[in-house]
């Protein structure tokens, strides 16, 4: 597909996303019980006794480019499509696979960042993704044939899977239950505003006609490869900004290393207050879990590779067995239903702008959705002539994108950003359940009724608000997925409950054409189905404990 897509994508954010936590708030009386006592403290009571502040802002600051790199390596393939397309000689298929790869990257590497996130710890593995990445961004902007792109896209995906699932974990454990919910969201919202960044920036540089040739030709480096080249850098700067912060403390104390666990609150006590860090009121911490020593041993390599793989399955299993296995299955369900709904709509968005933008132009008559899909003149008016899916043309004409699609997109985006503000403030209201009931709810009206849409603007409005509640159920749904799974099996959780997400947004878009081809109301009573299957699902989520963390 060579349309631009909103991938947060908005996955996250889409594929962002982003996770958010919000347990009932511990009464302020915990803490203060802990201040005057001499017993160990848990993570809840340490954390909170930190209080918020700068540190948690700089925090913040750090994960800002990080939710921007999640966003840009999902979403940057399809904005340079049809300028890439002569020059990497692409063909329908080929475009095709190079949206998809990143996809298949992710999903192939969900288990093993999961096992490694919650068994080796969350900062270097954020630190070592993020180098990566912004690495194979680069390479991929420097890609010269079809190959080469996909194999570096492909990579980019594989390991940029990790860092949108443990970002999220990291920031989560280092905030109390009083902010972790609001904080998190924001996050999303940072995500949010990487898609409208994305278009702006694609605007901006690929109708530039910058080129760089090298080698007598042979080394081509122009403007949509530079649009990928900028687009690598908040993956470095997150990179970068992670050196400062340490591991996360909730992490340290599952691991038993209190010690350092104490001195990550401390530095944050002494930032937030302006304290010295030995007046931090809490004097010990609780044993969370078994300290493990390793020791040095010549032939120990082996055995801990296999018995790490033996670890690993044996810790997806309690996810599939009492207590956990009916939440899981259920936070699954939502997952797949709601990213499907999302991203097929998301990524089939700008063909059907594009449709609606022809008809307006060849003709001034008012017409429905439907109408406008059905007029053959306009469905012809947006395939590239002389391409079909296997044949690629040497003479090739470099497709022209009119600047109403990057605007169009934008537009989305910065509703879908006013959606995840309005969401920060009003969740701690209204409760995730019932936000996450009503971005189901009203979506689904919405894309029923879009078959009756009279006009380009009353459609681009409905798809606007759609694309920004979908999100928002996205982001909410990982947040139970936090809130009902142990601090042991987090992120192999949502490591799964990502994929499985994924998995519905490529089954997706491949219905969803073929549905098409039968006629407009399938495609949409496709997608509204599943949205109303998970406004039923929603209904039996259980309220998380009251204290996880």
């Amino acid at each position: 597909m060579s349309q631009p897509k909103q991938e947060h994508d908005l996955e996250p954010a889409r594929e962002m996303f982003t996770m958010t936590i919000l347990n009932d708030a511990l009464p302020s009386d915990i803490a203060n019980a802990n201040k005057e006592s001499k017993q160990p403290s848990d993570f809840e009571a340490a954390i909170e006794a930190t209080e918020y502040g700068l540190y948690n802002y700089l925090l913040l600051v750090a994960i800002f480019p990080a939710g921007w790199a999640n966003v840009f390596d999902t979403t940057t393939i399809s904005y340079i499509l049809p300028s890439a397309e002569c020059d990497l000689h692409l063909s329908l298929n080929e475009k095709g696979a190079l949206n998809a790869i990143i996809y298949s990257g992710m999903i192939t590497s969900a288990f093993l960042w999961g096992f490694l996130a919650d068994t080796k710890g969350r900062r270097s593995l954020l630190i070592f993704g993020y180098l990566a990445d912004s690495i194979c961004n680069i390479l991929s902007s420097m890609s010269q044939n079809f190959l080469t792109m996909l194999i570096f896209k492909f990579f980019s995906g594989f390991v940029i899977s990790g860092p949108l699932a443990i970002s999220t974990t990291y920031l989560a454990e280092f905030h109390s239950t009083k902010y972790r919910s609001a904080t998190l969201f924001w996050t999303a919202l940072f995500s949010a505003m990487g898609n409208v960044a994305i278009p702006a920036l694609a605007w901006a540089i690929i109708p530039q006609s910058w080129t760089l040739t090298f080698f007598d030709g042979a080394f081509v480096f122009n403007s949509w490869r530079i649009f990928i080249f900028v687009c690598s850098m908040p993956a470095f700067m997150a990179f970068a900004a992670l050196l400062y912060f340490p591991e996360s403390p909730k992490y340290l104390m599952t691991q038993g290393r209190n010690d350092e666990a104490m001195a990550v609150f401390q530095r944050m006590y002494a930032m937030n207050t302006g304290n010295p860090p030995e007046l931090f009121p809490i004097k010990s911490l609780s044993l969370e879990g078994q300290k493990k020593k390793i020791e040095p041993s010549a032939g120990r390599t082996t055995v801990s590779v296999w018995q790490n793989v033996r670890g690993g399955f044996g810790q997806i299993r309690p996810l599939f067995v009492k207590p956990y296995l009916g939440q899981f299955l259920l936070i699954l369900a939502l997952q797949f239903g709601s990213i499907l709904s999302l991203n097929t709509v998301r990524l089939w968005m700008p063909q059907l702008l594009t449709l609606m933008e022809t008809y307006d132009y060849e003709s001034h008559d008012s017409a429905t959705l439907c109408d406008m899909i059905s007029v053959p003149s306009v469905s012809n008016a947006t395939s590239y002539d002389g391409f079909n899916s296997t044949t690629t043309i040497d003479d090739c004409l470099v497709p022209f994108v009119p600047s109403k699609v990057y605007i169009n997109s934008m537009i989305i985006s910065a509703t879908t950003v006013l959606g995840f503000v309005v969401a920060g403030t009003l969740v701690n209201l209204m409760g995730k359940k019932n936000l996450l009931l009503l971005a189901f709810a009203l979506p689904a009206v919405g894309i029923f009724g879009l078959n009756w849409s009279p006009s380009s603007n009353i459609t681009l409005g409905i798809i606007a608000i759609y694309i920004a509640l979908t999100s928002l159920s996205t982001t909410t749904i990982i947040t139970f997925c936090v809130d009902l799974m142990p601090t042991s099996l987090r992120t192999m959780a949502v490591g799964l409950t990502m994929s499985i997400g994924r998995s519905g947004a490529m089954i997706g878009n491949v219905v969803f054409p073929i549905l098409l081809v039968t006629g407009c109301f399938a495609p949409f009573i496709f997608v509204g189905g599943f949205l109303i299957f998970c406004f039923v699902l929603t209904i039996f989520v259980p309220k998380p404990p009251a204290k996880l963390l």
